[in-house]
């Protein structure tokens, strides 16, 4: 892992960052087809030990149903213009929103069926081709470190294969909160790729927290916990980055700020495993376990079910 200046000059949204702090600089890669090509021969191993690079934003990608999103869903429907309400709302939604009491943030975390149910047209498509993005990486990973496809529909709970749970989430930093923007955390799941315009994010670094600064053009793709744990006894192990977002700042005019991402995650019920040396998976714990253990962990909040629970759209629930 390298570093470069971080000017520490304040930005929309994000907060500010002290003065000369190193920023992360990741690894960049783009897809082709089906396939996932670096900048640099080295940038997949690099971008395992660093837990996250940089992926370019396909043509054609269009954030602004997203950005929306997050400007919008914790308004209520029944505010604002006819062609908003779709955005709005979501707060009365249990299961889908989340205020986290602790920290700055709201948010959505919308599985596939609840993204069918809830979402516009539009939003469930952009929404559909991040998730696309994630299970291309996480299929080029796997394929890189040698792991054999006929494991992978196995060890990844099917989220290889599209099955797995695909969340999607969207988050606005709440600034007349005076608190840590988000929680310091793994994700849980194999594959994160993030959506972020601002300042904020920050990447744990050998005990200190390093500014992980936007690139226009560009998600931010990271590793998770269930991805660490099945390469963990592999010659060249995943990564899963530990991450937070400082407290977060509104600048006079400019609106809070904001992220989405889409996961690959494996499901809430089943095992998690690891690949031994031998290349034969193992079971380790079981997806309930790790998924309620995090929860506990991380936010110290009353949503122990979060990311297990069943979801909305099985239960009939509706906007």
């Amino acid at each position: 892992m390298t570093a470069e200046p971080h000017s520490g000059a304040p930005l929309a949204g994000g907060g500010h960052a002290g003065a000369g702090t190193p920023a992360m600089v990741l690894q960049r890669a783009r897809t082709a087809g089906s396939a996932l090509v670096f900048d640099k021969p080295d940038g997949l191993p690099r971008s395992l030990a660093d837990g996250c690079f940089r992926l370019a934003v396909p043509a054609g990608f269009d954030p602004s149903p997203g950005i929306t999103l997050c400007r919008e869903f914790h308004r209520p429907a029944s505010d604002g213009p006819a062609a908003l309400r779709s955005y709005r709302g979501f707060r009365e939604l249990e299961g889908i929103y989340f205020d986290r009491e602790h920290f700055q943030t709201e948010h959505l975390l919308v599985d596939g069926p609840d993204r069918a149910l809830h979402f516009p047209p539009e939003l469930c498509a952009m929404a559909e081709q991040m998730s696309a993005l994630t299970r291309l990486v996480l299929r080029a990973v796997l394929d890189g470190l040698g792991v054999p496809g006929a494991l992978w529909g196995r060890v990844t709970g099917g989220a290889a294969e599209g099955r797995g749970t695909h969340w999607f989430a969207a988050n606005h930093y709440r600034s007349e909160h005076p608190r840590l923007g988000c929680a310091p955390h793994k994700d849980t799941g194999f594959v994160t790729v993030l959506y972020i315009e601002e300042s904020g994010l920050e990447a744990s670094v050998d005990g200190a927290w390093v500014p992980v600064d936007p690139l226009p053009g560009h998600f931010v793709v990271n590793f998770g916990g269930a991805f660490e744990l099945l390469t963990a006894a592999l010659p060249q192990p995943v990564r899963a980055l530990t991450h937070r977002v400082r407290q977060c700042v509104r600048a006079p005019g400019v609106p809070d700020r904001f992220s989405f991402a889409a996961f690959a995650n494996p499901p809430a019920t089943g095992d998690l495993y690891r690949i031994g040396p031998d290349g034969a998976a193992h079971a380790v714990r079981s997806s309930e376990e790790f998924l309620r253990e995090f929860n506990a962990e991380t936010w110290s909040d009353g949503y122990t079910d979060f990311g297990i629970a069943e979801p909305a759209a099985s239960r009939g629930g509706a906007r």
